[in-house]
């Protein structure tokens, strides 16, 4: 099927992008019809393609659980001068990246059992952010998320293997397994830019703390 990719952040890609109606992106145009998109399972039905197979919810789950643990183990000993310094990644902070990365993990459980994510369309990472002022208190933020999730995980891991229900969110409507593939994607990005981030300062991250390896995740090749 043929189709252009078009990246705001460039002049051309800018221009198309407002004649578009400046939607929030990621966003798919068919037909001159602009739609928010979350996770590429939504481009099946938008595109009138055959729904790909669900990804193994449990997996992605403990996948997650792996990335935010790292996430906290790599935040923990940093300087607060670090934590909040610009970053490659749009200028953002790694106190801003962590509300980016980690704080919708935080909204998971609830969305498993009301239907809902309430997440991803309003930018409110900076407001987030703004409550903690130390590396500690971030820190403790991460390590609550990971252990939130852990009891979820570990409590509902029978019915995440059983029930794939339909989740509601700003962005579109999607099986609860894509919204897990979507998160664990996300977060996964984000981490491999902190490590990079971090290196270029001279800050050489412990082996334990390079997951994504390990993990079945196509990220791009571009990390900012």
């Amino acid at each position: 099927m043929a189709y252009e990719s078009v990246d705001r952040n460039t002049p051309d890609g800018l221009a198309r992008w407002q004649a578009a109606g400046s939607p929030p992106i990621p966003a798919v145009e068919v037909d001159g019809v602009s739609t928010l998109i979350m996770h590429v399972s939504q481009l099946a039905g938008i595109l009138g393609l055959p729904a790909p197979p669900m990804p193994d919810a449990t997996r992605l789950a403990y996948d997650l659980l792996m990335v935010v643990g790292s996430w906290a183990a790599i935040v923990s000993p940093l300087p607060w001068e670090i934590v909040v310094a610009e970053t490659p990644s749009r200028n953002r902070s790694i106190r801003n990246l962590t509300m980016n990365a980690v704080y919708p993990i935080s909204l998971l459980p609830v969305a498993r059992d009301t239907g809902r994510f309430d997440w991803g369309l309003i930018d409110e990472d900076e407001q987030l952010a703004a409550r903690f002022e130390t590396t500690e208190s971030l820190a403790a933020f991460v390590r609550s998320v990971h252990d939130e999730w852990a009891a979820f995980v570990v409590a509902r891991e029978d019915d995440l293997t059983e029930q794939d229900p339909w989740t509601e969110a700003p962005r579109g409507r999607m099986r609860y397994s894509e919204l897990l593939s979507h998160q664990r994607w996300h977060i996964a990005f984000h981490h491999r830019q902190l490590i990079e981030f971090l290196e270029q300062a001279g800050m050489s991250q412990p082996a334990a703390t390079r997951i994504n390896s390990s993990l079945t995740i196509k990220l791009p090749r571009t990390v900012f």
